[in-house]
């Protein structure tokens, strides 16, 4: 006989929370209006679902960007355990990762930018990423500036990279539109040549294979994508 602690996890919460994800998507790249009464609808759950789920929007956008990025920093991770995997290579691999996320999620992302939601999102995002470069950082201390602290020196690298990915996002809303095939490698030329040199081990004057880096990491999360409710969502 099976027992109560034996039985498989109710599938219908799991179930809510794609359906709601997809919604999301959907009317964010649709360039439909985004709220609660919205994304209810569209998902066929009730209000009351979503909110056994959310707070609000904010704690939606914060829930699906990290799904997002998840399998993506974990397969980083796994590549920056490696003994034969430079610093610096690692870090301009975790560059190239949010920028190719960026690129694939293009249309979800472009159309959040206009949600009803507080800046609060914007500082969830802020403070992931910066999370993500102390622990950076803090692998290469003979490397480090003598001021600021560390969190001041990852928040401002943060807020570059986020301000390129904002404008990127805006530049290419028209080509997007007009059903172009999006290529992000600017962006991440951008963003590596705007972070610290010390930080990124390139040079002023060395060349960038952002290209090279940048198809090196497309894959990231795809198949992770394949089950989820993000899939699709380039």
């Amino acid at each position: 006989m099976t027992t109560s602690s034996e039985r498989a996890p109710d599938p219908r919460p799991a179930r809510t929370r794609a359906a709601i994800f997809t919604a999301a998507r959907e009317l964010s790249a649709a360039d439909g209006e985004v709220t609660v009464n919205a994304l209810a609808k569209r998902a066929g759950v009730s209000r009351a679902a979503f909110y056994s789920h959310f707070t609000g929007l904010d704690d939606l956008m914060r829930a699906m960007l990290q799904e997002m990025f998840d399998a993506a920093w974990k397969r980083g991770r796994a590549n920056g355990s490696k003994g034969d995997y430079p610093i610096h290579a690692h870090i301009r691999h975790g560059f190239a990762m949010m920028v190719a996320y960026v690129e694939r999620h293009h249309a979800f992302l472009r159309g959040a930018l206009d949600w009803k939601s507080t800046r609060r999102t914007y500082m969830i995002l802020t403070e992931t990423f910066t999370a993500l470069h102390v622990e950076a950082l803090r692998r290469m201390p003979e490397h480090l500036p003598a001021r600021p602290d560390i969190e001041s020196i990852a928040r401002g690298i943060s807020g570059n990279e986020l301000a390129h990915a904002e404008h990127w996002l805006l530049s290419t809303e028209q080509a997007a539109q007009d059903g172009e095939e999006l290529d992000a490698t600017e962006l991440l030329e951008t963003i590596l040549a705007a972070a610290p040199s010390w930080y990124t081990g390139i040079g002023p004057e060395e060349p960038i294979d952002a290209a090279g880096l940048l198809a090196s990491t497309r894959t990231y999360g795809e198949d992770d994508d394949a089950e989820t409710p993000e899939a699709g969502a380039r």
